[in-house]
């Protein structure tokens, strides 16, 4: 897949956002599937593949008031957030939820399995966190590509591609861009 090119308006928005370099940051994504994924995808900040996952997955991490996307992670109207220990846990969990809805985001960054089924043979494969991100980066640089003058709503359209939710889709957009603003910043 070829990459993204962004319009002016999208680029401005990025450089005023002053995007950094993978390296940058408080979180170091050198060499990590995020890094890997974002860039092949579209040429997207990996940080900002990441904001969007901690937005969708988010868990308490290391005991203190950390944060972290959570590599399982399975929500659905039906069930609700859960956020499994393990693999295997996940993958049992796993089939109650879909037995429940397709409509069930999965794993890591939260790939909706209704709307982006097509990019995996079976839902478990989206447990794998590479594959996971992997799938991730195609939907989030979709919805880029989808939207190119309006880096909010595109990023909002990655969880809300309904045209009729459009205030929905930008919050989401506004929240992920903050993250992913603190992450570049504070490094």
């Amino acid at each position: 897949m070829g990459k993204l090119l962004l319009s002016a308006s999208v680029a401005a928005v990025i450089l005023s956002s002053q995007i950094l370099p993978a390296q940058a940051g408080v979180v170091d994504l050198r060499g990590t599937a995020w890094e890997k994924h974002a860039k092949k995808e579209c040429g997207l900040d990996p940080h900002l593949l990441y904001a969007v996952a901690l937005w969708e997955s988010k868990q308490r991490a290391g005991g203190g008031g950390y944060v972290a996307p959570s590599p399982w992670a399975l929500n659905n109207a039906v069930y609700g957030a859960y956020y499994p220990k393990n693999y295997e846990d996940a993958k049992r969990a796993l089939k109650r939820y879909m037995a429940a809805s397709k409509v069930t985001d999965i794993g890591i960054a939260q790939v909706n399995y209704r709307w982006n089924g097509k990019y995996v043979s079976n839902p478990e494969e989206l447990l794998d966190v590479d594959t996971n991100i992997r799938v991730g980066a195609k939907v989030l640089c979709n919805a880029i590509k989808n939207s190119p003058d309006d880096i909010v709503l595109a990023i909002g359209s990655y969880h809300t591609p309904n045209p009729a939710l459009r205030e929905k889709a930008r919050w989401y957009g506004t929240n992920v861009l903050r993250i992913w603003k603190r992450l570049i910043e504070n490094g």
